[in-house]
């Protein structure tokens, strides 16, 4: 039996190795770009999932500032007086007449509101709420007359508690694998209502009395009193309003106005007479009265979840 060799000679052996070699080489270098590949588009496929699927996405607290001014009228509920006319005719004589200047007062604190969907918000505000008004009673006389003027300056801490539509197109919520965010108005109208509850701060009272005879008037005295004592100490309104979100960076704008409606009693009835000194002075009882203010205002919100805090994006809906 005939038997054949292959003999290879030291330099073929050598090609052959590196052949083998590189190809295993070139197989490793594939399988690791593979890999790199599928960890990339595993980890980018999780960002998106985590995006899309992370409900802490799918709300947004936010805490601001808030400023403005208010326009105060009186709506009286029962009128009182220590002065009564002698004639039914003259009913009426000796009311006070309510004012509309000196009614305009400062409105400023925080806000706090959570937005739980595109078009849905509920909040609550704190605020020092001014309340100016005034008053004018006269006691007319043949040959001389007397003309006491009232001006009032009533603090309150507001918490007003509201619900806001936003007037807005509802969007995907959904980011795309560019990674671009949700598109979301950089204007936004909206509308609110709520209730506001209120306890007085502090309450004064400024009253002048003139005097007029002869045609000549003359003021007489003018004096302050403290009138916190026969205030009520807590009210509650309710208001409607509208007003707008402006985004600027990574904050927002808000602009609002408002008209609220005082559902009780601002004057306390068990401590109408307690106060003498406007009794003997200015012969002064107030009346039962509730009040209505339109309000402007002007925000500074903030929200308080991002997505990244390093990037400082924060949650937008």
């Amino acid at each position: 039996m005939n038997e054949h060799f292959i003999y290879f000679d030291g330099s073929r052996k050598s090609e052959i190795f590196n052949a083998v070699y590189e190809n295993k080489m070139m197989l490793r270098y594939f399988c690791s770009i593979l890999l790199l590949l599928s960890t990339v588009i595993c980890q980018a496929q999780s960002v998106w999932d985590k995006l899309n699927k992370d409900p802490f996405k799918n709300s947004q607290i936010y805490i601001g500032l808030r400023a403005g001014a208010n326009y105060n009228t009186v709506n009286v509920i029962n009128r009182y007086s220590l002065i009564k006319p002698t004639n039914d005719l003259d009913e009426g004589l000796y009311d006070k007449k309510y004012q509309e200047l000196e009614n305009i007062g400062v409105i400023y604190g925080v806000t706090f509101l959570y937005q739980f969907e595109q078009r849905l918000v509920i909040g609550a505000n704190a605020s020092i709420n001014q309340i100016r008004f005034q008053y004018i009673q006269d006691q007319p006389g043949s040959s001389r007359s007397v003309s006491f003027i009232h001006n009032h300056n009533i603090n309150y801490l507001d918490i007003p508690v509201f619900f806001r539509f936003m007037f807005r197109k509802v969007n995907s919520r959904f980011w795309d694998k560019s990674s671009r965010k949700p598109t979301v108005p950089a204007i936004i109208p909206f509308a609110q209502l709520g209730l506001n509850f209120s306890m007085l701060i502090n309450a004064n009272k400024e009253y002048s009395k003139f005097t007029t005879q002869n045609g000549i008037e003359s003021q007489e005295y003018e004096k302050n009193s403290d009138i916190k004592s026969i205030m009520s100490p807590f009210t509650v309104g309710a208001f409607i309003g509208g007003g707008a979100r402006f985004r600027v960076g990574t904050f927002y704008i808000t602009a609002e106005a408002n008209f609220r409606q005082g559902l009780s009693n601002a004057n306390s009835e068990n401590a109408r007479y307690l106060n003498e000194n406007l009794q003997n002075e200015a012969y002064d009882i107030m009346d039962d009265f509730s009040f209505q203010s339109v309000e402007g205002l002007i925000g500074i919100i903030f929200p308080l979840k991002y997505l990244s805090k390093k990037e400082f994006m924060p949650v937008e809906i």
